[in-house]
């Protein structure tokens, strides 16, 4: 098998938070990778993805907060880029499938715009008073997958992750959500690898 692949892959996504409950509404990212594969068990995997979120909650309405009203925005689209690190556990490994469990730390631009493509941060309207956010924060996919070789060492995968964010402001909300805790993904990715060098194998001793 090869011992470095190149992988490209497109993953319907879905966030959970404020303004789309139990991963309702689906967008793309398109994701350029690197796999390595020198490994029985273990093996390291670089990635990173582009693409889109939205979400929306038309009758989204938390009730007044210490006598204020909160007026948050109820639609929101934001672009993101991730590029994370995966260690990869190989449950299975033969010559022509892999099946793994993997986890991973990584990095998560998102810019979170309403539906005229006005950015959200400089609306503080939409949040509590004095609610800032940036833009960058950290990502903890985890991920179980299964790859399966061709003869000529391609591969084709499939892959379920959570990318557990510790950011609330996806959809530019916190202070005034209903759900608890931190905006998260759910993606299902299909991905194609190419071998970009192999392992040389030790030839037999000649024989006398």
């Amino acid at each position: 098998m090869a011992t470095y692949y190149l992988q490209t892959g497109i993953s319907p996504n879905s966030y959970n938070g404020d303004l789309g409950g139990s991963f309702e509404k689906w967008t793309v990212l398109f994701h350029l990778g690197v796999k390595l594969n020198h490994k029985e068990k273990l093996n390291g995997n670089l990635s990173m993805a582009f693409g889109t979120l939205n979400g929306q909650q038309i009758n989204y309405a938390p009730p007044p907060i210490d006598n204020v009203t909160p007026t948050p925005n109820t639609f929101f689209n934001t672009s993101v880029f991730t590029f994370n690190y995966d260690l990869h556990y190989n449950i299975i490994k033969k010559e022509n499938l892999i099946v793994y469990a993997s986890q991973g730390f990584g990095l998560m631009r998102f810019n979170p715009r309403d539906e005229f493509g006005n950015n959200f941060q400089d609306q503080f309207a939409t949040r509590a008073a004095n609610e800032t956010y940036g833009n960058i924060a950290a990502i903890f996919p985890t991920t179980v997958g299964a790859i399966y070789f061709l003869p000529n060492q391609f591969g084709v995968g499939f892959q379920t992750s959570l990318l557990n964010s510790t950011t609330d402001y996806l959809d530019n909300i916190s202070q005034w959500g209903l759900e608890d805790g931190n905006d998260n993904i759910l993606q299902f990715r299909f991905t194609v690898y190419a071998p970009l060098s192999y392992k040389e194998r030790a030839l037999p001793e000649p024989s006398n």
